[in-house]
């Protein structure tokens, strides 16, 4: 399999049916739902590495370059784009996980599915899991909505795991080819998109990560662990509020998208500017947000 030489394995364990759940940063992660959501299971089951996949064949650098950062001892140490694997056992279930983090490639997609694909093999993977995150007409006030799709299997249908049937045709991000490469399989396959509110999309948003993670835990048959996520959708959400409060124009606008979803009508539309004031409030409220060396 030429997806093989690509790999990085440091240790893959032995797992028992496990299902690979797959989040990638980039064109499929508005607001950075999906990739939070994994990485929010990855540090609170202390998931173990298993390994990743050299980015070499697959960036271009220019648009994605790696990262200099200074180490504690005033040491620069060099970050690559990554697309890691990591391996967790769920010992009261009679399957376990392996999770994919990373970001969307640029190049030879169809070699990283198949390099994706060898290694579901080698671990018996059971099914598909991809979280995704698309910029939507949807207002921060109501329940996050979610779609997807479900391919095959005894997975959960959507109704009961409070999804919409995806209608979408169009340009497709790693995601896509990633579903499309494991029908080859014949294994079943689920993807959850979370919508994010456009108005607010340039912060992580925790409600909808939150949101990805309660259909996880339906999937798998099993509470997953939620870390902080609850107190960041409260603290995100007092900030929303607190960058509308000087707003009336927006807080109009999330008026009307409200009565939308009540009423199934035509969404509103919401000036750029405005929109890109709100997203600048909420970076300047983010401790966390700084600019790489």
């Amino acid at each position: 399999m030429d997806g093989e030489r690509y790999l990085r394995i440091l240790r893959l364990p032995e797992l028992r049916k496990p299902y690979l759940l797959a989040a990638f940063a980039g064109w499929n992660d508005a607001g950075q739902v999906a990739t939070h959501a994994l990485m929010t299971l990855v540090n609170n089951w202390q998931a173990e590495v298993a390994g990743d996949i050299d980015p070499e064949e697959f960036f271009d650098f220019t648009e994605s370059r790696p990262v200099i950062s200074l180490e504690a001892t005033g040491q620069r140490s060099l970050d690559w784009p990554t697309n890691v694997f990591y391996a967790h056992v769920l010992p009261e279930k009679d399957h376990d996980v392996l999770l994919l983090v990373g970001t969307e490639p640029q190049l030879r997609w169809r070699t990283f599915c198949r390099t994706i694909l060898h290694v579901a093999d080698q671990v018996g993977a059971y099914c598909l899991v991809t979280l995704g995150g698309l910029l939507a007409d949807v207002p921060h006030t109501i329940e996050p909505r979610l779609t997807g799709f479900v391919m095959g299997g005894d997975l959960p249908p959507l109704q009961n795991l409070g999804l919409r049937a995806s209608s979408y045709e169009g340009p497709t991000g790693i995601l896509g080819v990633l579903h499309d490469a494991w029908r080859s399989t014949g294994k079943p396959s689920l993807s959850l998109w979370g919508n994010v509110p456009h108005y607010i999309s340039a912060s992580p948003n925790p409600a909808v990560s939150l949101a990805l993670l309660h259909r996880v835990a339906l999937v798998l048959g099993t509470e997953v662990p939620m870390g902080s996520l609850k107190a960041q959708e409260a603290a995100f959400k007092a900030q929303v509020e607190e960058a509308l409060a000087g707003n009336p124009e927006a807080v109009e606008y999330v008026r009307e998208l409200e009565a939308h979803f009540a009423d199934d009508a035509t969404p509103p539309q919401l000036g750029p500017d405005l929109i890109a004031e709100l997203e600048e409030f909420l970076r300047r409220r983010r401790p966390e947000d700084e600019e790489a060396p």
